[in-house]
């Protein structure tokens, strides 16, 4: 028996396949002050729904296969450890400088973007190589200790190392590793030569930074998230998805975490590259991945999954580089829970800013009270107020359309259906710009692909979509309301 779990902003999502291949699917809401909580309550859930216990089903598993947005969430909302940087002596501003380039080249109202690790944070060791790794500068121990003493007074959780050269001579760099072992025993650090052996200093040195700030966090989840399961009775392999579309185990993925980054969109290009093929007959393929926060975007051409040589962590030039290749997914905030709302001149807009799983929509009846995409589609009748969630969650209709009419079908002067549909026609209309960005900028027709629809809000709008794109076929799978846990079965 295998699980596959793919934690999204509102649900977890779970599929089993049990002893004879069979899958079956089930869905718990997220809990973002604990999302291991989350995917142990999708596990109960799913005992519950086969008539076992939770220790008995998970008695019965071999394979873990798990999924997250944990990472690249912790980097959004600042949440990664106090990170140091040491680099080689008179290079303290490889993270400021970067390799150059410019989204907009004349758009001088644009703000430099911030290093990843501050200035403040920064240090040089003395001590040099040359490109063939002889050595131009001896390495300063002296020196070195001085600057982790001073690292131990400023606090720092994690460190990332980034010398010249260190990709020939690694000497410089393992000698760094052992000072820090024994001036700050416990506390993670990362090695660029072993992370990231790659030419040109700034993605070396940006991906170290990235990794370490990552580790205090990801190694503590990672170990949680194992010890968790082990106690709830599965005494199986926990492999985690990585970036790449691969899978690495809970242990080493902990060890090298900045390979979480796109860990929750990378598996439903893999699903819907399988049931664009199986069901059409198409090597040609739009995925769509609808969460409650987030509409992800990838293309299937010639039967190959969509990739991306570089990685940035925002905008090109403007975020920050992985320095790893990635599954290519684009994202944009539109979902179940984008809220919809009316700007000062009476515009209205969805998101990016979504009600997530708290407190959710208003008619989840969790506290939320702005109206949401999910909101319009209930009082539309798109959505069984009575079987949401497979029964297990009743929404509250009135508190939906009462939330509509105060803050859309009010302020906008028209029926509370005419808001409603508004809602999911401005809706639609940003994934279908966010399609044609990735299709008719492409060179591709998005009438010649298949459009597979994923996510548990796909049934929501996306017969709307293929409409709006002509595309005359649209599938969407029996697993498509999990469809990224699908694809890490794959």
């Amino acid at each position: 028996m295998r699980f596959a779990v793919d934690t999204g902003g509102t649900f977890t999502d779970l599929l089993v396949e049990d002893a004879a291949g069979m899958l079956h699917m089930f869905k718990a809401p997220t809990t973002p002050a604990d999302p291991i909580r989350g995917v142990i309550d999708a596990l109960q859930v799913a005992a519950t729904g086969l008539g076992r216990s939770l220790q008995s089903l998970l008695a019965d598993g071999e394979t873990f296969i798990y999924g997250t947005t944990h990472a690249i969430n912790a980097i959004i909302t600042g949440n990664t450890a106090r990170t140091a940087f040491l680099t080689t002596e008179g290079h303290p501003d490889v993270l400021v400088l970067r390799e150059g380039g410019r989204a907009e080249p004349f758009n001088y109202t644009v703000p430099y973007p911030e290093p990843y690790i501050p200035r403040s944070l920064t240090w040089e060791v003395p001590g040099r190589l040359r490109p063939d790794g002889s050595e131009f500068a001896p390495f300063d121990e002296a020196a070195c200790r001085r600057v982790i003493r001073e690292m131990k007074t400023r606090e720092v959780q994690a460190v990332a190392v980034c010398l010249l050269w260190s990709i020939v001579n690694p000497a410089h760099e393992l000698r760094v590793a052992s000072l820090l072992e024994d001036a700050l025993p416990g506390v993670p650090y990362t090695l660029s030569h072993q992370l990231n052996p790659t030419l040109r200093e700034y993605r070396r040195a940006s991906s170290a930074c990235i990794d370490a700030s990552l580790k205090p966090m990801m190694a503590a989840y990672m170990a949680g998230l194992t010890e968790r399961l082990r106690g709830a009775g599965f005494a199986g392999r926990v492999l985690v998805v990585t970036s790449q579309g691969g899978v690495m185990d809970a242990a080493d993925i902990a060890q090298a975490p900045i390979h979480l980054i796109n860990s929750g969109p990378s598996m439903a290009p893999v699903s819907g590259r399988r049931f664009a093929a199986l069901d059409e007959g198409s090597d040609t393929a739009v995925i769509t991945d609808t969460g409650g926060t987030t509409y992800d975007v990838s293309l299937v051409r010639r039967g190959r999954i969509p990739w991306s040589r570089e990685t940035w962590i925002g905008q090109p030039f403007r975020g920050h580089m992985t320095g790893f290749p990635s599954v290519d997914v684009r994202s944009i905030g539109a979902g179940g829970g984008s809220i919809a709302w009316i700007d000062d001149g009476g515009m209205l807009h969805v998101g990016p800013n979504s009600a997530g799983a708290v407190p959710g929509p208003v008619c989840y009846g969790q506290g939320g009270s702005r109206p949401t995409v999910t909101d319009a589609a209930l009082v539309l009748g798109y959505v069984d107020p009575a079987f949401f969630l497979g029964g297990s969650m009743q929404l509250d209709t009135a508190a939906a359309e009462a939330a509509i009419a105060r803050d859309v079908a009010g302020p906008l002067g028209v029926t509370l259906d005419e808001a409603a549909a508004a809602v999911i026609t401005v809706a639609t209309e940003n994934m279908v710009q966010a399609i044609l960005d990735i299709t008719v900028n492409q060179g591709i027709d998005p009438r010649d692909a298949v459009l597979v629809g994923g996510g548990g809000a796909a049934g929501l709008n996306s017969v709307q979509i293929a409409r709006r794109l002509e595309t005359p076929r649209l599938v969407i799978p029996e697993v498509g309301a999990a469809l990224s846990a699908a694809g890490a079965l794959m």
